[in-house]
Protein backbone atom coordinates (compact mmCIF):
# COMPACT_ATOMS: atom_id res chain seq x y z
CA UNK A 1 0.00 0.00 0.00
CA UNK A 2 1.46 3.80 -0.75
CA UNK A 3 3.13 5.51 1.94
CA UNK A 4 1.40 8.72 2.76
CA UNK A 5 3.57 12.04 4.25
CA UNK A 6 2.50 14.81 5.43
CA UNK A 7 5.54 17.55 5.17
CA UNK A 8 5.45 20.15 8.25
CA UNK A 9 8.56 21.56 7.54
CA UNK A 10 9.95 23.79 10.13
CA UNK A 11 6.80 23.64 12.08
CA UNK A 12 7.11 19.72 12.82
CA UNK A 13 9.14 20.25 15.66
CA UNK A 14 6.24 22.08 17.03
CA UNK A 15 4.20 18.85 16.53
CA UNK A 16 6.49 16.43 18.14
CA UNK A 17 3.82 15.36 20.67
CA UNK A 18 0.83 13.64 17.44
CA UNK A 19 1.69 9.98 18.03
CA UNK A 20 -0.70 10.09 21.63
CA UNK A 21 -3.37 12.28 20.22
CA UNK A 22 -6.36 10.77 19.05
CA UNK A 23 -8.98 12.97 16.30
CA UNK A 24 -10.80 14.38 19.07
CA UNK A 25 -6.99 16.23 21.02
CA UNK A 26 -7.54 18.50 17.77
CA UNK A 27 -10.40 20.46 19.44
CA UNK A 28 -9.23 20.21 23.00
CA UNK A 29 -6.08 21.85 21.46
CA UNK A 30 -7.58 24.48 18.89
CA UNK A 31 -4.87 27.23 20.01
CA UNK A 32 -2.85 25.11 18.42
CA UNK A 33 -3.73 25.44 14.95
CA UNK A 34 -2.86 29.06 13.50
CA UNK A 35 -0.75 28.85 10.56
CA UNK A 36 -1.71 27.42 7.15
CA UNK A 37 0.50 24.43 7.90
CA UNK A 38 -1.29 23.75 11.04
CA UNK A 39 -4.99 23.92 9.29
CA UNK A 40 -3.85 21.65 6.19
CA UNK A 41 -0.86 19.72 7.38
CA UNK A 42 -1.06 18.88 10.33
CA UNK A 43 -4.83 18.70 10.85
CA UNK A 44 -5.53 16.56 7.81
CA UNK A 45 -2.84 13.76 8.92
CA UNK A 46 -5.09 13.58 12.20
CA UNK A 47 -8.35 13.51 10.64
CA UNK A 48 -7.06 11.12 8.07
CA UNK A 49 -4.32 8.97 9.73
CA UNK A 50 -6.33 6.32 11.37
CA UNK A 51 -8.80 5.66 8.71
CA UNK A 52 -5.88 5.15 6.29
CA UNK A 53 -3.57 3.27 8.59
CA UNK A 54 -6.77 0.78 9.29
CA UNK A 55 -6.95 0.52 5.15
CA UNK A 56 -3.43 -0.45 5.37
CA UNK A 57 -1.25 2.98 4.40
CA UNK A 58 1.31 4.30 6.35
CA UNK A 59 0.74 7.36 6.79
CA UNK A 60 3.20 10.01 8.71
CA UNK A 61 3.83 13.49 9.68
CA UNK A 62 8.07 14.26 8.61
CA UNK A 63 9.52 17.98 8.40
CA UNK A 64 11.22 17.18 5.14
CA UNK A 65 10.29 15.40 1.83
CA UNK A 66 10.87 11.31 1.57
CA UNK A 67 11.69 9.97 -2.06
CA UNK A 68 9.11 7.29 -3.25
CA UNK A 69 6.29 8.64 -0.99
CA UNK A 70 3.14 10.58 -1.76
CA UNK A 71 3.68 13.94 0.15
CA UNK A 72 0.95 16.54 0.80
CA UNK A 73 3.16 19.84 1.31
CA UNK A 74 1.75 23.49 1.96
CA UNK A 75 2.34 26.16 -0.62
CA UNK A 76 5.12 27.68 1.94
CA UNK A 77 6.76 24.39 1.39
CA UNK A 78 6.52 23.47 -1.85
CA UNK A 79 7.81 27.25 -3.15
CA UNK A 80 11.36 26.74 -1.64
CA UNK A 81 13.68 25.00 -3.57
CA UNK A 82 14.05 21.49 -2.12
CA UNK A 83 15.68 19.32 -4.15
CA UNK A 84 14.77 15.66 -2.28
CA UNK A 85 10.79 17.17 -3.32
CA UNK A 86 10.85 16.23 -7.09
CA UNK A 87 11.56 12.15 -5.96
CA UNK A 88 8.16 12.32 -3.94
CA UNK A 89 5.07 11.75 -5.44
CA UNK A 90 3.36 16.00 -4.54
CA UNK A 91 0.05 17.08 -3.71
CA UNK A 92 0.37 20.62 -3.08
CA UNK A 93 -2.12 22.51 -1.07
CA UNK A 94 -2.37 26.58 -2.59
CA UNK A 95 -4.22 27.64 0.27
CA UNK A 96 -4.17 31.92 -0.22
CA UNK A 97 -1.11 31.96 -2.54
CA UNK A 98 0.10 32.43 -5.43
CA UNK A 99 -0.44 29.49 -8.48
CA UNK A 100 0.94 26.03 -7.24
CA UNK A 101 3.24 24.80 -10.64
CA UNK A 102 5.52 22.47 -7.71
CA UNK A 103 3.09 19.78 -7.43
CA UNK A 104 1.61 16.81 -9.35
CA UNK A 105 -2.15 17.27 -8.46
CA UNK A 106 -3.17 20.32 -6.46
CA UNK A 107 -5.80 20.90 -3.44
CA UNK A 108 -7.48 24.11 -4.18
CA UNK A 109 -9.77 25.57 -0.74
CA UNK A 110 -12.64 26.60 -2.67
CA UNK A 111 -14.87 25.27 -5.59
CA UNK A 112 -15.19 28.10 -7.91
CA UNK A 113 -12.76 25.98 -10.45
CA UNK A 114 -14.30 23.19 -11.54
CA UNK A 115 -12.11 20.29 -10.33
CA UNK A 116 -9.90 17.89 -13.18
CA UNK A 117 -6.87 15.77 -13.28
CA UNK A 118 -4.47 18.30 -11.75
CA UNK A 119 -7.22 20.08 -9.43
CA UNK A 120 -9.56 19.55 -6.71
CA UNK A 121 -11.35 21.67 -4.35
CA UNK A 122 -11.56 20.68 -0.90
CA UNK A 123 -13.14 23.61 2.06
CA UNK A 124 -10.98 24.14 5.18
CA UNK A 125 -11.56 22.01 7.91
CA UNK A 126 -14.33 23.49 10.38
CA UNK A 127 -12.53 26.10 13.11
CA UNK A 128 -11.26 23.28 15.87
CA UNK A 129 -12.71 23.57 19.71
CA UNK A 130 -15.83 25.74 17.93
CA UNK A 131 -18.74 26.10 20.50
CA UNK A 132 -21.83 26.69 18.52
CA UNK A 133 -24.83 29.21 19.60
CA UNK A 134 -26.33 28.95 22.91
CA UNK A 135 -30.35 27.97 21.46
CA UNK A 136 -31.62 29.58 24.50
CA UNK A 137 -30.85 33.03 23.08
CA UNK A 138 -33.86 32.52 20.83
CA UNK A 139 -34.77 34.40 17.72
CA UNK A 140 -33.44 37.83 19.57
CA UNK A 141 -30.53 39.62 17.75
CA UNK A 142 -28.27 41.03 20.40
CA UNK A 143 -24.51 40.30 19.64
CA UNK A 144 -22.55 41.02 16.36
CA UNK A 145 -19.64 38.94 16.14
CA UNK A 146 -16.74 39.16 13.64
CA UNK A 147 -13.94 35.94 13.64
CA UNK A 148 -10.84 36.89 11.84
CA UNK A 149 -7.60 39.07 11.69
CA UNK A 150 -8.85 42.20 11.77
CA UNK A 151 -5.51 43.48 9.51
CA UNK A 152 -7.82 42.17 6.53
CA UNK A 153 -10.88 43.82 8.15
CA UNK A 154 -12.78 46.53 5.95
CA UNK A 155 -12.14 50.22 7.42
CA UNK A 156 -15.78 51.01 8.67
CA UNK A 157 -15.43 48.25 11.77
CA UNK A 158 -13.88 51.25 13.78
CA UNK A 159 -15.75 54.09 12.03
CA UNK A 160 -17.56 55.75 14.71
CA UNK A 161 -20.37 57.00 12.74
CA UNK A 162 -21.15 53.25 11.41
CA UNK A 163 -20.67 51.65 15.39
CA UNK A 164 -22.96 54.04 16.69
CA UNK A 165 -25.70 53.01 13.95
CA UNK A 166 -25.05 49.64 15.28
CA UNK A 167 -25.64 50.83 18.58
CA UNK A 168 -29.01 52.52 17.12
CA UNK A 169 -30.13 49.51 16.42
CA UNK A 170 -30.03 48.19 20.34
CA UNK A 171 -26.85 45.83 19.16
CA UNK A 172 -23.47 45.17 19.95
CA UNK A 173 -20.08 44.83 17.77
CA UNK A 174 -17.53 42.38 18.88
CA UNK A 175 -15.10 41.15 16.62
CA UNK A 176 -12.80 38.49 18.25
CA UNK A 177 -8.73 38.53 16.12
CA UNK A 178 -8.11 35.29 18.71
CA UNK A 179 -11.17 33.61 19.51
CA UNK A 180 -12.32 31.61 16.74
CA UNK A 181 -14.34 28.86 18.60
CA UNK A 182 -16.64 30.72 20.58
CA UNK A 183 -19.97 31.54 19.46
CA UNK A 184 -22.05 30.75 22.43
CA UNK A 185 -23.12 34.61 22.57
CA UNK A 186 -22.83 35.73 19.17
CA UNK A 187 -26.53 36.12 17.46
CA UNK A 188 -25.14 37.52 13.55
CA UNK A 189 -21.30 37.16 11.90
CA UNK A 190 -20.02 39.34 9.49
CA UNK A 191 -17.97 38.47 6.97
CA UNK A 192 -16.60 40.98 5.25
CA UNK A 193 -13.03 41.62 4.21
CA UNK A 194 -10.89 44.18 2.61
CA UNK A 195 -8.95 42.45 0.11
CA UNK A 196 -8.33 42.60 -4.16
CA UNK A 197 -10.43 40.38 -6.34
CA UNK A 198 -7.70 38.15 -7.12
CA UNK A 199 -6.96 37.02 -3.64
CA UNK A 200 -10.81 37.29 -3.34
CA UNK A 201 -11.33 34.77 -6.00
CA UNK A 202 -8.86 31.97 -3.92
CA UNK A 203 -10.54 33.05 -0.41
CA UNK A 204 -12.45 30.31 1.61
CA UNK A 205 -15.65 29.66 2.28
CA UNK A 206 -14.68 29.00 6.31
CA UNK A 207 -16.26 32.42 7.87
CA UNK A 208 -19.37 31.49 6.45
CA UNK A 209 -19.69 27.84 6.60
CA UNK A 210 -18.09 28.09 10.36
CA UNK A 211 -21.09 30.47 10.86
CA UNK A 212 -23.45 27.49 9.96
CA UNK A 213 -21.82 25.02 11.75
CA UNK A 214 -22.31 27.15 14.84
CA UNK A 215 -25.83 27.47 13.96
CA UNK A 216 -25.51 31.68 13.06
CA UNK A 217 -26.80 33.62 10.30
CA UNK A 218 -24.15 35.57 8.42
CA UNK A 219 -23.64 38.51 6.57
CA UNK A 220 -21.00 38.55 3.84
CA UNK A 221 -19.36 40.56 1.37
CA UNK A 222 -20.12 39.60 -2.44
CA UNK A 223 -16.58 37.28 -2.41
CA UNK A 224 -17.17 34.50 -5.75
CA UNK A 225 -16.30 31.90 -2.64
CA UNK A 226 -19.54 32.55 -0.93
CA UNK A 227 -21.86 33.81 -3.82
CA UNK A 228 -21.14 30.36 -4.94
CA UNK A 229 -23.08 28.53 -2.03
CA UNK A 230 -26.26 31.16 -2.24
CA UNK A 231 -29.52 29.24 -2.75
CA UNK A 232 -31.57 32.37 -1.46
CA UNK A 233 -31.81 35.40 0.27
CA UNK A 234 -31.83 32.61 3.67
CA UNK A 235 -28.09 31.15 3.29
CA UNK A 236 -26.23 34.28 3.86
CA UNK A 237 -27.53 38.10 3.51
CA UNK A 238 -24.91 39.97 0.93
CA UNK A 239 -23.62 43.36 1.65
CA UNK A 240 -22.04 45.31 -0.73
CA UNK A 241 -20.43 48.07 2.08
CA UNK A 242 -21.22 49.18 5.48
CA UNK A 243 -24.52 50.57 4.34
CA UNK A 244 -25.11 47.28 3.09
CA UNK A 245 -24.31 45.33 6.42
CA UNK A 246 -26.34 47.93 8.33
CA UNK A 247 -29.66 47.39 6.54
CA UNK A 248 -28.83 43.64 7.14
CA UNK A 249 -28.95 44.13 10.39
CA UNK A 250 -31.69 46.32 10.61
CA UNK A 251 -33.55 43.62 8.96
CA UNK A 252 -32.33 40.83 11.20
CA UNK A 253 -32.85 42.78 14.06
CA UNK A 254 -36.47 43.61 13.12
CA UNK A 255 -37.91 40.57 11.57
CA UNK A 256 -37.40 37.14 13.85
CA UNK A 257 -39.59 34.94 11.40
CA UNK A 258 -36.84 35.97 8.92
CA UNK A 259 -33.58 35.44 11.54
CA UNK A 260 -35.69 32.01 12.70
CA UNK A 261 -35.30 30.89 8.64
CA UNK A 262 -32.00 31.70 8.53
CA UNK A 263 -30.89 29.82 11.71
CA UNK A 264 -32.92 26.87 10.16
CA UNK A 265 -31.20 27.30 7.05
CA UNK A 266 -27.66 27.32 8.92
CA UNK A 267 -28.71 24.30 10.44
CA UNK A 268 -29.34 22.33 6.85
CA UNK A 269 -26.56 23.54 5.12
CA UNK A 270 -23.48 23.09 8.21
CA UNK A 271 -23.58 19.10 7.52
CA UNK A 272 -21.85 19.73 4.15
CA UNK A 273 -18.65 21.53 6.05
CA UNK A 274 -18.54 19.37 9.32
CA UNK A 275 -15.81 17.16 9.95
CA UNK A 276 -17.17 13.62 8.63
CA UNK A 277 -17.93 15.68 5.10
CA UNK A 278 -14.74 17.31 4.97
CA UNK A 279 -13.10 13.96 5.73
CA UNK A 280 -14.94 11.74 3.12
CA UNK A 281 -13.78 14.55 0.31
CA UNK A 282 -10.27 13.69 1.54
CA UNK A 283 -10.13 9.90 1.38
CA UNK A 284 -12.11 10.11 -1.73
CA UNK A 285 -9.42 12.20 -3.19
CA UNK A 286 -6.58 10.00 -1.77
CA UNK A 287 -8.32 6.47 -2.38
CA UNK A 288 -9.99 7.00 -5.89
CA UNK A 289 -7.44 10.03 -7.85
CA UNK A 290 -4.08 10.10 -5.45
CA UNK A 291 -3.46 5.84 -5.34
CA UNK A 292 -3.76 5.09 -8.86
CA UNK A 293 -1.92 7.98 -9.79
CA UNK A 294 0.80 7.61 -7.49
CA UNK A 295 0.58 3.98 -9.03
CA UNK A 296 1.05 5.02 -12.64
CA UNK A 297 3.58 7.74 -11.71
CA UNK A 298 5.93 5.01 -10.04
CA UNK A 299 5.55 2.93 -13.24
CA UNK A 300 6.94 5.26 -15.61
CA UNK A 301 7.62 9.11 -14.39
CA UNK A 302 9.61 8.51 -10.81
CA UNK A 303 13.40 8.04 -12.31
CA UNK A 304 15.48 11.57 -11.56
CA UNK A 305 16.08 11.91 -14.77
CA UNK A 306 12.51 12.43 -15.24
CA UNK A 307 11.44 14.37 -12.28
CA UNK A 308 14.13 16.51 -12.06
CA UNK A 309 14.27 18.47 -15.59
CA UNK A 310 10.31 18.60 -14.90
CA UNK A 311 10.84 20.17 -11.30
CA UNK A 312 13.39 22.68 -12.37
CA UNK A 313 10.56 23.83 -15.34
CA UNK A 314 7.84 24.24 -12.80
CA UNK A 315 9.64 25.62 -10.29
CA UNK A 316 10.60 28.65 -12.69
CA UNK A 317 7.02 28.54 -14.01
CA UNK A 318 6.01 29.03 -10.27
CA UNK A 319 8.07 31.77 -9.69
CA UNK A 320 7.24 33.70 -12.78
CA UNK A 321 3.76 32.97 -12.13
CA UNK A 322 4.30 34.35 -8.60
CA UNK A 323 5.70 37.10 -9.54
CA UNK A 324 2.66 38.40 -12.19
CA UNK A 325 -0.08 37.29 -9.51
CA UNK A 326 1.70 39.76 -7.00
CA UNK A 327 1.91 42.42 -9.26
CA UNK A 328 -1.67 41.60 -10.62
CA UNK A 329 -2.76 42.19 -6.44
CA UNK A 330 -0.52 45.66 -6.19
CA UNK A 331 -2.61 46.99 -8.84
CA UNK A 332 -5.71 46.02 -7.57
CA UNK A 333 -5.27 47.46 -3.90
CA UNK A 334 -3.84 50.46 -5.59
CA UNK A 335 -7.13 51.00 -7.39
CA UNK A 336 -9.22 49.91 -4.85
CA UNK A 337 -7.27 52.34 -2.16
CA UNK A 338 -8.88 52.09 1.58
CA UNK A 339 -11.95 50.80 0.21
CA UNK A 340 -13.38 47.16 -0.83
CA UNK A 341 -16.81 46.71 -2.42
CA UNK A 342 -18.38 45.21 -4.88
CA UNK A 343 -17.55 47.48 -7.51
CA UNK A 344 -14.00 47.20 -6.86
CA UNK A 345 -14.09 43.61 -7.16
CA UNK A 346 -15.82 43.58 -10.42
CA UNK A 347 -19.19 42.03 -8.71
CA UNK A 348 -22.35 43.13 -8.74
CA UNK A 349 -23.70 44.72 -5.73
CA UNK A 350 -26.88 43.83 -3.65
CA UNK A 351 -29.82 45.55 -2.55
CA UNK A 352 -30.64 44.68 1.21
CA UNK A 353 -33.82 45.13 0.86
CA UNK A 354 -34.34 42.08 -1.63
CA UNK A 355 -30.35 40.26 -0.97
CA UNK A 356 -30.59 40.06 -4.59
CA UNK A 357 -28.20 42.07 -7.43
CA UNK A 358 -28.72 45.40 -8.05
CA UNK A 359 -27.78 48.50 -9.65
CA UNK A 360 -26.60 50.70 -9.28
CA UNK A 361 -23.69 50.61 -6.08
CA UNK A 362 -25.10 50.82 -2.83
CA UNK A 363 -24.33 54.30 -1.16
Amino acid sequence: MPSLTFVAGARCSAWNDLDAWTEDDIDRNAARFRSGIDVWIVQTYLHVRDLLAADGWNVALVPRFVPGTIAVAHWDELHRPRWIAPLAYLIGVRADRPPLCVADKVVRQNTLEPDDAHQVGIPLWPQPGLRPRDPARGDRVRRIGYFGRLALAPAFFSDPAFLAQVAALGLEFVPSEHDWQNYRDVDVVIAFRTAPPTLLRHKPVTKLSNAWLAGVPAIVGPEPAYLQLRRDELDMCVADDAHGVLGALSRLARDRSFYAAMRERARDRAPAFDVPAIRKRWLEFFLDRVAPAFAQWQARHASPLQRYPWYLRALLQERLAAKRFRARVRREKSAMGAHASAAAAGLAPVDVKTQTPARPPLR
